[in-house]
């Protein structure tokens, strides 16, 4: 866990109030600065373009040239002075998606919920006044820093500067649902637009019913909605899940998908037997053993085995002893 993570959300900076200064602070001319912002729009480029389970197209957006070395620097100059609490996992050092189901593990009951649409939703008023309410930089300053980090009317996700913005849009309401939630012996935590709320003591209807009121509140006052699809009630009785990993005990990968992850593995070595199909193997090899490392992280004894058997595919690919 990032040893600078508390409950409490703060900035150790000083508030910047005025374009010269923040010109300075991001060690670049105040007139290029300038021109950078208002040109920021047209300065990304689609990285990547997923279309999701429900059929919608998700974009990932990489900045270009000038503006990602912009980003790089508000990033270290500004970004990197907030001291983010221990329930937000995202984007943040020392932090991850296994820390953050971490934090849920031995729970009787699970509530997850997710942001619909939630960097498209994130418009350039919510990043404004993230800058100037929470930061308490001028007007003119969070104006310029919001044409800086925002694209088209939303947050950019993939882009240097938008995870970070991404934990600070709730600064005003989260750490209050945080505390009434811990209050009732109930956890809270957000991987970016994914939310969990778990206990270790079973809750009555009514309970859960608050809990997920309180959730949906504070998405609601920004203009935030649940994306129902993805709401979830589980016990200790059936498997529970939090970003994706199972947090009955400890968290873990499902065993389907460790069944997936061995399956991997004896594909590639059937397709090297089978001595028509090394092409194939070498450009399957990289993936197979990133996932084989994901299972070693979680589950290191099962993994062993497997490193082994893909390092003895590695020397018969290199060999070509096949």
């Amino acid at each position: 866990m990032n040893p600078l993570a508390t409950n409490c959300l703060s900035y150790k900076g000083k508030p910047i109030r005025d374009l010269a200064s923040l010109a300075k602070a991001l060690q670049i001319g105040e007139p290029t600065l300038l021109s950078l912002a208002l040109r920021a729009d047209e300065l990304y480029r689609v990285a990547k373009e997923v279309i999701k389970d429900d059929g919608t197209v998700r974009h990932t957006y990489d900045a270009l040239g000038p503006l990602k070395v912009i980003h790089h620097q508000i990033k270290l100059k500004i970004l990197d002075r907030v001291i983010f609490p221990a329930y937000l996992t995202g984007g943040i050092k020392g932090q991850d998606y296994k820390k953050n189901a971490a934090l849920h593990s031995g729970a009787k009951i699970v509530i997850s919920e997710d942001i619909s649409a939630f960097f498209p939703t994130t418009t350039p008023l919510i990043v404004f006044n993230v800058w100037r309410r929470f930061f308490r930089f001028s007007d003119e300053v969070a104006n310029c820093l919001t044409q800086l980090t925002t694209h088209k009317g939303e947050l950019p996700q993939g882009g240097i500067t938008s995870s970070q913005l991404a934990n600070l849009v709730f600064w005003r309401d989260e750490a209050t649902l945080h505390g009434q939630l811990a209050a009732k012996g109930i956890t809270y935590s957000r991987f970016v637009d994914d939310i969990a709320a778990s206990s270790r003591t079973y809750l009555t209807s009514l309970d859960k019913t608050a809990v997920i009121a309180s959730i949906y509140g504070m998405m609601k006052r920004l203009g935030y909605k649940p994306k129902r699809k993805k709401h979830e009630i589980s016990t200790a009785r059936e498997r529970m899940t939090v970003t994706k990993l199972t947090v009955n005990e400890k968290p873990g990968l499902a065993s389907k998908e460790r069944l997936q992850i061995r399956a991997m593995v004896h594909g590639l070595e059937r397709d090297l037997e089978s001595g028509a199909k090394l092409e194939a193997v070498i450009m399957r090899l990289p993936n197979v053993k990133g996932k084989v490392s994901k299972l070693g992280r979680f589950h290191p004894g099962k993994a062993t085995p497997l490193k082994k058997r893909l390092a003895a595919i590695k020397q018969a690919v290199l060999t070509h002893d096949v």
